[in-house]
């Protein structure tokens, strides 16, 4: 199987040079109603030089049953990038990607070389959470086909993080982390905050004007963001 489904794999040239010298790849996980399209325009900004991967989270993908869990999404990603021989990657998470990524961090760190945490979900509120499944209820059918989301899937997302708590986690993630968020989301700043101060090795930067869902809204700020960090440049 390989590590996206089709059509979903976004791979960039890797490079010459011997494997030692070539970057990790890149694994980049979605957030709440995208689907692994949409990683496009952040891919075209990241520009060439790094192998980069936008796999379906297991309980998400479309042939799978109604139903998520983010231990199992966790446990489904490291068993993907097994398969497909990869030892280590760098992993960018939006959302519920961002949570699906540090429980990989703190369960499989062997298989984790640096984090990207782009409006992580730590411990979202019973509010909130009403509000985005308001939100989707409301997006248009053909908007959800056009990503590849469908419907009930991420109405079970949100049923799952009903009682999702992150924080104690957060203290053995060892992976240099970078937190990523924007201006205008007011509960992942809060998140953001929680994850640096409690991660022993992160930072946070912010985005002007961004939204929760950086990699649409903010594709290139995100991308240089991640292509700094990545290469060692802050």
């Amino acid at each position: 199987m390989p590590l996206s489904s089709p059509g979903a794999d976004v791979p960039s040239s890797a490079g010459s040079g011997s494997p030692e010298a070539r970057p990790r790849p890149l694994v980049l996980l979605h957030g709440l109603g995208q689907g692994p399209i949409v990683w496009q325009d952040f891919v075209s900004a990241l520009g060439a030089g790094r192998p980069m991967h936008a796999p379906w989270m297991v309980g998400l993908r479309p042939k799978d049953p109604v139903g998520f869990d983010l231990g199992a999404a966790a446990a489904g990603l490291a068993d993907e990038l097994e398969l497909q021989g990869i030892r280590r990657a760098d992993v960018l998470g939006v959302s519920v990607g961002a949570s699906v990524a540090m429980r990989l961090a703190v369960e499989r760190p062997d298989l984790v070389g640096r984090l990207v945490l782009a409006g992580p979900i730590v411990r979202p509120s019973a509010g909130a959470l009403r509000m985005q499944k308001l939100a989707l209820r409301l997006m248009p059918e053909g908007k959800l086909l056009d990503l590849g989301v469908s419907r009930p899937r991420m109405l079970a997302v949100f049923d799952a993080l009903r009682t999702f708590d992150g924080r104690d986690a957060l203290s053995r993630i060892a992976a240099p982390t970078l937190v990523v968020v924007g201006s205008r989301d007011r509960a992942g700043l809060v998140a953001a905050r929680q994850v640096v101060d409690d991660v022993a090795d992160a930072r946070l930067e912010t985005i002007d004007e961004g939204s929760s869902l950086l990699n649409v809204d903010r594709p290139r700020e995100l991308a240089e963001l991640t292509r700094a960090f990545l290469d060692g440049k802050g």
